[in-house]
């Protein structure tokens, strides 16, 4: 949705700037695949930080179930 409201703004732009119809066109299209690719960096960036927040912390070694949290019993 971004890509293509970034491709409505710069159609008229390249028109004001004086650029022909075919310069118009590559520069929208330009535009479009920029702010798409940077919309898309975002929200996989928010996805990955969402992830990493419900996984559980891998810094942490898992606990060895074969020790005891009694200390008599060593």
């Amino acid at each position: 949705m971004a890509g293509l409201a970034a491709l409505a703004l710069a159609i008229p732009l390249g028109s004001a700037m004086g650029l022909n119809f075919v310069a118009t066109f590559m520069f929208a299209c330009t535009v479009f695949v920029a702010v798409t690719m940077w919309t898309e960096s975002k929200i996989a960036r928010r996805r990955e930080a969402a992830d990493a927040a419900s996984a559980p912390d891998a810094s942490r070694p898992a606990a060895d179930t074969s020790e005891s949290d009694d200390p008599a019993r060593d």
